[in-house]
């Protein structure tokens, strides 16, 4: 004799929280790449001088502006 034992999750609901869940990771894993490119960004942003600034049309207010965005905010 046998006992069954059944799962509340059929196979394909287990296969799909998988997925989901691969998918969430991936979702935050770019989040993450976002965030630290925008930063490394806003860095070498602060770093240049006032003519390169102003070739590119930025004033020293718009730059601190700009660097003191939090990191999520685009």
């Amino acid at each position: 004799m046998s006992i069954q034992v059944h799962h509340p999750y059929s196979v394909a609901a287990r296969l799909s929280l998988g997925t989901r869940a691969r998918s969430a990771i991936t979702s935050l894993s770019e989040a993450y790449s976002t965030w630290r490119e925008r930063a490394a960004q806003r860095r070498a942003l602060a770093r240049l001088d006032d003519r390169l600034l102003r070739d590119m049309g930025l004033s020293r207010s718009d730059v601190e502006e700009e660097v003191a965005k939090p990191f999520w905010h685009a």
